[in-house]
């Protein structure tokens, strides 16, 4: 059987992601498009992580992944 995780651990992990996120640079301020396009992408891969850990810790909290 595998580990359970607390939900602070879910934040934590959220918390990281959140704040890796906001060292990014903005897209207006690089100035070659491939490096705009490798930030946004970024941001939506971070995005997306945020949208799964949210729902795994609900999963979690309603006892689906015990």
């Amino acid at each position: 059987m595998g580990r359970i995780m607390d939900a602070i651990h879910y934040d934590k992990i959220a918390d990281k992601l959140i704040q890796f996120n906001s060292k990014l640079p903005q897209e207006v301020d690089l100035e070659l498009g491939h490096a705009e396009f490798l930030v946004m992408q970024m941001k939506r891969s971070i995005e997306e992580m945020l949208y799964k850990i949210e729902r795994m810790a609900n999963l979690d909290a309603n006892g689906w992944l015990r």
